[in-house]
């Protein structure tokens, strides 16, 4: 009996070695063995630096959320053609449904909740912009805004009850637990266009128009204004803070994917983290590149591409907008201090190496503005880095401690404005 029980582990034990071994394998994951990968790639399970119960959560991950789906749909559609347009449409379906239906953390009804339409000037077709405040909060002038761009590597969206309500409801947890300043804060998400069939700049442009209008035309943000993007929207904040200096007081960059530069003067996802992480389910590498050719209108070629490693496929199209670049930083900034950076970046994540370019790029900006503007030197610190260790926004769910401490620092840089504008404000 106890032998056979031994040979019975046994035999469970290889079996097991050898599914989660060929689960690590494109043939056996998302990426279907269509694309050749680094060396340098690690299978999940032996990914150490990872949160370990992240690494077995993501091999059901695909299953979940089946993103990498839309990598057998076209990057380049000929809209105006009806049948073209309805076959991509239904292709990518399947994702998008999966990523606005995924549950929520956050009781919505804590929150009033108002929609919004701003007029696109080049479109019939408004944007929309969802405001939410605590509900029954006191109303006040002169409280924050806090802009909120969703990630979804510019290609799908996904619903207000996850990601953005459980950001905005943490803030107000810790606020509860400081100052209260943030009982009357808005919270704006903005509904931008997605890829393909809207390349860059439109998302980048529905961001601008969204945090001009609420600014500007409603008189919001003036207890402070404030950008907060995950992942694709992490991106997008970059550029938004960047074309927005006068602005903006902090900004929260959330794992963005930060294209980098190759030696002809284009940009690829290819990087050390990016070759390390080929096998991720959390954010499949293969979708990755396919959503930065739909965001970038690359079309897809399959006989060039089934030789080229994962992640080197360079687009023309730089869609930071310019906010890795040091001099486009520079040129805009004027006497005012530069805004306070919230960086977060993760182990296992293929899109790490590109936070921490931009943390590199951010520091070479105020090191510049400071010798450009002597008053501005010695201040507060304007980079808080956090490195958290459960792969592409894992943190949220999966490390409660440091997903408070994120908040905390942010919420304490988000008082600073508020403190600040209050005082010019009094003085005035």
């Amino acid at each position: 009996m106890g032998r056979s029980f031994s040979v019975g582990i046994l035999i469970l034990s290889v079996a097991a070695g050898l599914l989660i071994k060929t689960l690590s394998t494109f043939e056996g994951g998302p990426h279907h063995g269509i694309r050749p990968i680094s060396k340098e790639a690690v299978p999940v399970y032996l990914t150490s630096e990872m949160n370990w119960l992240v690494r077995m959560i993501s091999y059901i991950a695909p299953l979940i959320v089946p993103i990498a789906t839309m990598t057998a749909c076209p990057t380049v559609v000929e809209w105006e053609k009806e049948k073209e347009a309805e076959a991509a449409m239904l292709c990518m379906k399947p994702a998008r449904d999966a990523v606005a239906d995924a549950p929520g953390f956050v009781d919505l009804s804590l929150f009033d909740e108002e929609t919004i339409f701003v007029a696109r000037p080049v479109s019939s077709d408004p944007l929309e912009v969802k405001l939410f405040q605590k509900r029954d909060s006191p109303k006040d002038t002169k409280a924050p805004l806090i802009v909120y761009l969703h990630g979804g590597g510019f290609t799908v969206r996904g619903s207000p009850l996850t990601l953005a309500a459980r950001l905005f409801a943490k803030l107000l947890d810790v606020d509860g637990e400081n100052s209260r300043f943030m009982e009357s804060a808005t919270w704006a998400t903005v509904y931008y266009r997605l890829a393909p069939e809207n390349t860059y700049p439109a998302a980048t442009e529905d961001s601008l128009l969204a945090l001009n209008h609420l600014v500007r035309e409603m008189g919001l943000g003036r207890g402070g204004i404030h950008v907060v993007g995950i992942s694709a929207g992490g991106t997008l904040a970059m550029e938004m803070t960047m074309k927005s200096l006068d602005l903006v007081d902090t900004f929260f960059v959330d794992e963005p994917p930060v294209p980098l530069p190759t030696s002809d003067e284009k940009w690829s996802m290819d990087s050390p983290s990016f070759r390390r992480y080929s096998y991720s389910r959390q954010v499949p590498t293969t979708w990755l590149e396919w959503s930065l050719k739909a965001y970038t209108g690359l079309d897809t070629v399959h006989d060039i591409e089934k030789d080229l490693r994962l992640g080197t496929i360079a687009t023309g199209v730089d869609i930071t907008g310019g906010s890795m670049n040091v001099s486009e930083w520079v040129k805009r900034s004027s006497s005012a201090s530069l805004p306070k950076l919230i960086l977060v970046t993760a182990k296992g994540d293929p899109l790490r190496d590109g936070g921490l370019a931009f943390k590199d790029v951010y520091e070479q900006v105020i090191q510049a503005a400071e010798a450009k503007n002597s008053s501005m030197s010695g201040g507060v610190p304007r980079i808080k880095h956090f490195e958290t260790s459960s792969g592409h926004v894992g943190f949220y769910l999966f490390e409660p401690e440091v997903f408070k401490n994120i908040v905390t620092e942010w919420y304490f840089g988000i008082h600073g404005a508020w403190e600040r504008k209050n005082s010019i404000s009094i003085d005035s």
